[in-house]
């Protein structure tokens, strides 16, 4: 019989397991990225109580740090820590979120919260709110409110009547928790940009821009085809030459807020600098917010006209005349 003998010096192995130590170190790994993935998973879901509906504010200068805790404490997120992380990761870098009212109707995760807060994305419905050619900002805080409801129509006036006549008629499609500091910005803003597309233009005229748009926020009033107002402004720029008081009633409709058929004789000796027939020179201020049509007509007004004087008749068209005694006809004819 064959005899084996074992060497001492030899190590003896080990039974094999089925598993390398390389094999069980990958299992740990694979584990842990599992229960790791699934703890982020359930930290970024909404929270189950999510309070569907709530509005958080979020003001300026609130850090992120605070911005995760305030929204943490309104139960719009489970995890504050996954909240930041997401926001630096969506921001590039930075630690910035936007200012603002975010409406949270309905849960989300904590990725799209972060997201939202970073691009500000608030959550508002919108409308679209017209603002009409001619509306000064009385005018137009009541078409906000109408389309709006609960607008804040006393802070619009006061912010918005310095920049009377500068805030510029048009369709805005606005949030509807809009603020009147963005409504005012966004009209300006708009303004700005008409102006700039006819900046050759008004160069070209000569008169500074706030005695154009004193002007034209008359025409506007005073006329409404582009060949009458080009008219009237002629007019009202040649008396304006001569030293002549401009002699319109708009202005009365503006600091009086009355319509054209309740202005009375009486008013016409108010003392006002808005009282053109006492006053030579333009308005102190625009008395509305003139469409870019009446801007373009006022800069490029008939002063070549032999006309001085002008009415709208009853007939709905426009009558002018080379003098008075033309001027006092017309309206013997075209007035009564």
């Amino acid at each position: 019989m064959e005899q084996h003998f074992i060497d001492p010096s030899r190590p003896i192995a080990a039974p094999s397991s089925g598993f390398s130590r390389t094999a069980w170190a990958v299992c740990l790994v694979v584990a842990f990225a599992a229960v790791s993935g699934g703890i982020i998973v359930l930290d970024s879901a909404a929270p189950a109580d999510f309070p569907s509906g709530t509005v958080v504010s979020i003001e300026n200068g609130l850090t992120l740090d605070q911005t995760a805790g305030l929204l943490a404490a309104k139960g719009i997120i489970r995890s504050a820590f996954l909240y930041k992380v997401y926001s630096v990761f969506l921001e590039g870098g930075t630690t910035g979120v936007k200012t603002g009212d975010y409406l949270f109707d309905a849960p989300q995760s904590a990725l799209r919260v972060a997201y939202r807060t970073a691009r500000g994305l608030e959550g508002f419905p919108t409308v679209k709110v017209t603002i009409p050619e001619g509306s000064d900002s009385t005018d137009m805080a009541g078409v906000i409110s109408k389309a709006i409801p609960g607008f804040d129509a006393a802070g619009w006036k006061k912010l918005a009547a310095p920049e009377e006549g500068y805030l510029f008629p048009d369709t805005y499609l606005w949030a509807v928790n809009i603020k009147p500091d963005q409504a005012v910005a966004d009209m300006r803003g708009v303004f700005d940009t008409k102006i700039r597309s006819i900046g050759n233009d008004l160069s070209a005229f000569g008169k500074p821009l706030k005695d154009v748009v004193a002007m034209a926020s008359i025409i506007e009033k005073e006329a409404t085809s582009s060949a009458d107002r080009r008219i009237v402004a002629g007019i009202l720029w040649k008396r304006l030459s001569i030293g002549m008081a401009l002699q319109v009633d708009p202005p009365f409709y503006y600091f009086l807020d009355k319509r054209p058929d309740q202005l009375t004789l009486d008013d016409l000796k108010i003392e006002s600098p808005y009282n053109l027939y006492l006053h030579t020179g333009l308005p102190p201020t625009p008395i509305d917010s003139p469409g870019l049509d009446a801007i373009i007509d006022t800069i490029h007004s008939s002063t070549t006209t032999p006309y001085w004087f002008y009415l709208s008749g009853k007939d709905g068209s426009m009558h002018y005349a080379t003098d008075l005694d033309g001027h006092n006809a017309n309206k013997a004819k075209y007035l009564n």
